[in-house]
């Protein structure tokens, strides 16, 4: 009722909810860095993913959105 009566009166509640500690995690550090061997291994999966998004090409329906935007700002100018 309390939480209604707060909300009637257009006031936010500080309750936030607590997050919970990962277990057998340290915790965060500034100057955390990630050894090189696990960078370059993070890199190239990362490209790996890249390079598959960009060899998809353009789905028709957003060359067709486009070529209709392309047309309509000619049209306007």
């Amino acid at each position: 009722m309390a939480a209604q009566d707060t909300a009637k009166r257009g006031q936010v509640s500080n309750m936030k909810p607590k997050a919970e500690p990962v277990p057998d995690s340290p915790p965060p550090s500034q100057d955390a860095v990630l050894a090189p061997d696990l960078q370059v291994q993070i890199g190239r999966q990362l490209r790996a993913v890249y390079d598959e998004v960009v060899e998809e090409g353009v789905p028709e329906r957003f060359l067709r959105l486009l070529e209709e935007l392309e047309r309509k700002k000619a049209e306007g100018a």
